[in-house]
C-alpha cells in the first residue's frame, strides 16, 4: 500500500469520486453522497439497511424506505468508476473497493507509516510519507455533509489525525534541518488553532531554526497569555521547553545542509564547472528564474566541497527574512555550533565567523533587497569565508561572480526515441513520473510526446516535476493537451515553500516585483515567440526600453544571447495571462 496511487473515492473535503485528472466529481445530491460516505467508511463490509435509512433520513424515513434506499443505490452505481461497485448483501449493502482507493483510509495508513518511520529514526522517509499523506487532504472530512450526526465523530477523527500528521511531519523536517520550510504552513495552523500548544511549540522551533528568534519568542508570549486568559493554565512542558531551547541555542540543527530526498539529474556539467570556480572566488551567485534548480545545485556543490572547509558549510534560507537585519539573525542562527569562548548569538556575524574557513550558502537572496552591504561587510571582515548565493538577480557586490543556471537540456523536435530518453529534461520527468506512479515506463509511442512536454515547459525542473506528478491520473498525451492552461494544471507539492507550490506561484513572485515600465516591456516581448532585437523593441515600445529590459534580464525573466531578447514559453504564457 505504500506506493503512490490515485484514490477514486474522495471523502476528505467534499464527498465525490476522482476524475481522470485527479479533481473531484460530485455524485448526485446530498443523500447519494451520504450513502457513498457511509459505505466507504467500511469498504467490503455490509452496512445494514436500517442503519443507512436512519442516517440518511435522520429518523424520518419515507413511506417506503427500502425502495427509496434502493433508488439511491441505483443512482450511486451509475456514477461509480468501473473498479468500484455497490453489492447487495443480506439485509444491507457493501462497497466493493480497495481500501487504498479511498482517500481517508489511504491517508490513515500513510500517517501511521510515517509516524512509524520517524520512531525508527528514518526522518527522510518519514518526511516523504507524511508529505504524501497531507497531499491527499483537500479540506475537512465530509465538508459538504458536516451537519450529519452520524458523520460528526468520523469527521472529528480524521481532522484530528491531520493535525497529528502536520506535527509529525514538522518533527521530521526539524530533525533533517529543514524546519524553516514549514514556517508559513505552521503559522497558518497556529492561527486556526491558537490554543493548540503542540502546534505552537513546533512553530517556535521552526522559526528559531530559520533564524527568527524574535518571532519565535513572540509566538511563545502570545500563546502563554492566551492560555492564561482563556483557560487559566500555564504553558505545557513541551511549550516551555521550546522556549528554553531558544535561550540555550539548542534549536540550531546539527544537520547543516539539507538531506536530498530526490535525485539531482542533468547537472554534472554544472557541478564540474562549479568546483574549480568556488575554489577561486569569494562570492559566487547562481542566478536564474524561479524553479530552475538553483538551490539544489548549490547544496550539491557545497556537499562536494564540505570536506575542504575546516569550518564546514552552512545553508541560510533568506526567503522569509525580508531585510538585512533579519538576514543577519538567520545567519547567526546557522552559526550556533561554531565553538568560541564568546559563543553568543548577539555577537556580530563577522565576529562569529572570524578567520574560519567556511562556505556559506545564502539562498533566495532576492527576498532581501538591502542584502548587498551585509554581504560586502562579511567578505571584508572574514578573509577565509566563501559565499555561494542563489538569487533571481545579481547581488551587486564588488567581486561578485555570476553563474547563470540554465534549464535542463531538451531533445530536438523529431529526435529518435533513444535521443529523447538521453535528454536530461526527459530523464528528470521520467524519474519524478516513476515516483508518482510505480511502473510508469516510456514507450516508442509516447517518447515524442514526452519530448514535446519538456520543450513546452522549457526544461525548467519545477515545471517538469509538477507535470510528472500528473501521471498519477493523466496520460502523457493528456498532459501535453492541457499545457495551454499550464498554470491550472501544474499545481501541487503542498510541502514545498509557498512560491514553489505551483508554476504560477514561482513566476508570480518575480512578476510582482516589476515596476510599470518593466511590465509594459515584458508584455510586449511576450507577444514575440522568437524574441526581438533592441532596435525592434525600441520601435514598437513607448517610453524607455533599455533600463526596463536590463532589469528583466537581471531578474531572470528575459534571456539575452548577445543579439536578441527572448522569453521562455512559460514566462510568455504568464505575461500574456496577466496582460492588462
Amino acid at each position: 500500500m505504500s506506493e503512490e496511487r490515485v484514490v477514486q473515492i474522495m471523502l476528505l473535503g467534499e464527498v465525490g469520486i476522482s476524475t481522470t485528472d485527479g479533481t473531484l466529481q460530485r455524485v448526485g445530491g446530498p443523500r447519494v453522497r451520504l450513502l457513498l460516505a457511509l459505505l466507504a467508511l467500511q469498504p467490503g463490509r455490509a452496512v445494514r439497511c436500517a442503519t443507512l435509512i436512519s442516517a440518511i433520513w435522520d429518523g424520518s424515513p419515507p413511506a417506503e424506505p427500502a425502495n427509496a434506499l434502493h433508488t439511491l443505490v441505483k443512482r450511486l452505481r451509475a456514477v461509480l468508476p468501473p473498479s468500484v461497485s455497490v453489492e447487495s448483501s443480506a439485509g444491507g449493502y457493501r462497497l466493493r473497493a480497495e481500501i487504498d482507493d479511498i482517500d481517508v483510509h489511504r491517508f490513515a495508513y500513510l500517517v501511521d507509516e510515517g509516524v512509524s518511520q520517524a520512531a525508527a529514526g528514518e526522518s527522510g522517509p518519514a518526511a516523504r510519507t507524511l508529505d504524501t499523506a497531507l497531499g491527499l487532504w483537500r479540506g475537512e472530512a465530509f465538508a459538504d455533509l458536516a451537519d450529519i450526526p452520524d458523520l460528526c465523530w468520523h469527521a472529528d477523527r480524521w481532522n484530528e489525525l491531520r493535525l497529528d500528521a502536520v506535527e509529525a511531519r514538522a518533527d521530521a523536517y526539524l530533525s533533517l534541518g529543514r524546519g524553516c520550510e514549514l514556517v508559513a504552513s505552521l503559522a497558518r495552523e497556529r492561527q486556526d488553532r491558537p490554543l493548540r500548544e503542540s502546534m505552537a511549540a513546533r512553530l517556535i522551533q521552526a522559526l528559531a531554526a530559520s533564524g527568527q528568534q524574535a518571532r519565535a519568542l513572540e509566538v511563545f508570549d502570545t500563546t502563554r497569555d492566551l492560555l492564561r486568559t482563556e483557560l487559566g493554565v500555564s504553558p505545557s512542558r513541551e511549550l516551555a521547553q521550546a522556549r528554553a531551547r531558544i535561550a540555550s541555542g539548542a534549536h540550531v540543527s546539527a544537520q547543516r545542509l539539507p538531506v536530498r530526498i530526490t535525485s539531482l539529474i542533468g547537472r554534472e556539467a554544472d557541478l564540474e564547472r562549479l568546483d574549480p570556480t568556488l575554489g577561486s572566488v569569494r562570492l559566487l551567485t547562481l542566478t536564474g528564474p524561479g524553479g530552475v534548480g538553483k538551490t539544489s545545485l548549490a547544496v550539491e556543490a557545497a556537499n562536494r566541497l564540505a570536506s575542504q572547509r575546516s569550518g564546514g558549510c552552512r545553508l541560510v534560507d533568506l526567503a522569509a527574512a525580508g531585510h538585512s537585519e533579519a538576514a543577519g539573525e538567520a545567519i547567526l542562527a546557522q552559526l550556533g555550533s561554531l565553538k568560541s569562548t564568546r559563543s553568543r548569538l548577539d555577537l556580530p556575524v563577522g565576529t562569529r565567523i572570524g578567520r574560519r574557513e567556511l562556505l556559506l550558502i545564502l539562498d533566495s537572496c532576492e527576498h532581501v533587497p538591502d542584502l548587498a552591504p551585509l554581504v560586502s561587510e562579511l567578505l571584508k571582515r572574514c578573509p577565509n569565508l566563501t559565499i555561494l548565493a542563489t538569487s533571481r538577480e545579481p547581488l551587486g557586490v564588488d567581486g561578485e561572480t555570476l553563474f547563470p543556471v540554465q534549464p535542463l537540456a531538451l531533445p530536438a523536435p523529431g529526435s529518435t526515441s533513444a535521443d529523447v530518453l538521453e535528454s536530461p529534461a526527459v530523464q528528470l520527468f521520467l524519474d519524478r513520473a516513476r515516483a508518482a506512479r510505480s511502473g510508469f515506463v516510456p514507450t516508442d509511442a509516447n517518447c515524442e510526446t514526452l519530448g514535446a512536454i519538456c520543450r513546452r515547459l522549457d526544461g525548467i525542473p519545477l515545471a517538469l516535476e509538477l507535470a510528472a506528478a500528473r501521471v498519477r491520473s493523466l496520460s502523457p498525451e493528456q498532459i501535453l493537451d492541457r499545457l495551454s492552461d499550464r498554470f491550472h494544471l501544474l499545481v501541487g507539492n503542498r510541502a514545498a515553500v509557498e512560491r514553489h507550490r505551483s508554476l504560477h506561484a514561482a513566476i508570480m513572485w518575480s512578476w510582482k516585483a516589476l515596476n510599470l515600465n518593466e511590465c509594459a516591456v515584458a508584455q510586449q516581448l511576450s507577444t514575440m515567440p522568437e524574441g526581438a532585437s533592441l532596435e525592434i523593441l525600441e520601435e514598437i515600445c513607448t517610453g524607455e526600453v533599455i533600463e526596463p529590459l536590463t532589469a528583466l534580464v537581471n531578474k531572470s525573466l528575459v534571456e539575452f544571447d548577445g543579439r536578441r531578447y527572448r522569453m521562455f514559453e512559460t514566462i510568455r504564457a504568464f505575461a500574456e495571462h496577466h496582460a492588462a
